[in-house]
This record gives C-alpha cells, structure tokens and sequence, in this order.
C-alpha cells in the first residue's frame, strides 16, 4: 500500500513539474507544437493566417495550466494577451520552422507572369560585433566606413561559419543578403532588415 501511496505522489509531482514552464520554456514548447501542426497542413498564401492561427490555438489547449499562469485565463478571448503570446510564439516559430513564414512575404504566383529573381546584394567589409540574443545579429563596416546591420533568419551552406563562432570581430567577410520587412508588434510597425544569405571568410 505505501509503495502505491508513493508513486501516486511520484505521478502527481512529476505532473506538477511538468506543468510549470517559465514563460521562455513555454514560448518554445507552443512552437515546436505549433510547427508540427503547421507541417502537417496543406499551407498556401491564402489559408496561412487561419491555419497558423488554429495550430496556436491546439498549442494553447496542450499547456492550457501553463499559459493560464503567464498569460490569464480566457486569453484567446483578451486580444492584447493573444497578441502578446503570439509575438512570443511567433519569434519562436521564426526558429523552429522558418519556411513556414514564407507565405507572410511570397507573392501569389497564380495567373502571374514569371518575374526573373532578383540576385541578393552583396558587400565586403569588416566584422565589428556579432550578437546572439533571440536571434543572431552581427555587423559589418565597408571600407568607406559605412555600418551595416545583418540578420541570421535561416539556415544556408556557410551558415555555420557565424553559428560555431568561426569568424570573429575583425575578420575581413564577403556578405551577400537581400532586405526583408518584418513587423515588430512591441513597436507596433515594419521594420526593414538586411537577411544573410550567405558569408565567406576573406
């Protein structure tokens, strides 16, 4: 009897660790949730936003106690909490399943002319700083002296280069890059980022 005692506390407890994410752990948890129903999905540009938004709401119900605690009860229904956890889930989706956020930015190519594509900008310079925060930024400074500001959104052959910290401030750097507007709902408007594409060690 006691050793069934003990492992219906052992159960119980276990369950009550579980449940208690922090707020950042919960973030990551509701993404990969939200991209493992987004991937099992048929997405197109036009049933994006439904899609992503019902694949939130399933992330929503599966650590319903944990945003409870972070967010407030009924948060689907309390649109400043919904765009708050959005944002936070959001950013993480970015990372977990970044070409699931292609439809935000691709133009519906049905019934349209090809439109040849556009080759990504380049520039040469040195390596100033680079910063890993919610995501990898780092920037490079021209010849002429001009700053530039880069962004890491996906994955590409030499991505490694700047994920396993090989080049370093004041290596000499090719960047090669196209500029992509996301929004930014803390500032509540677009905001125009340079996109690497690829980097090669001068």
């Amino acid at each position: 009897m006691k050793k069934i005692i003990l492992l219906l506390l052992i159960v119980s407890s276990s369950s009550v660790f579980a449940q208690k994410l922090s707020k950042e752990e919960l973030a990551v948890k509701m993404s990969e949730k939200s991209c493992e129903c987004a991937n099992k999905e048929e997405i197109s540009k036009d049933n994006f936003e439904m899609t992503l938004g019902l694949c939130i709401i399933e992330a929503i119900n599966a650590f319903e106690k944990d945003v409870d605690r972070h967010y407030g009860k009924d948060v689907i229904n309390d649109e400043k909490k919904m765009e708050e956890l959005g944002y936070d889930v959001g950013k993480e989706m970015a990372k977990t399943c970044p070409a699931i956020f292609k439809f935000m930015f691709d133009e519906d190519s049905e019934n349209q002319e090809v439109v040849e594509e556009t080759p990504d900008e380049m520039i040469t310079g040195q390596l100033t700083e680079i910063k890993s925060e919610q995501f990898l930024t780092f920037s490079v400074k021209e010849d002429s002296g001009k700053m530039n500001h880069f962004i890491l959104l996906s994955s590409f052959e030499n991505s490694f280069l700047l994920t396993d910290k090989v080049v370093k401030v004041n290596d000499a750097v090719e960047i090669y890059y196209y500029e992509l507007e996301l929004y930014d709902a803390k500032l509540s408007k677009f905001i125009s980022y340079k996109v690497v594409t690829d980097i090669i060690k001068k």
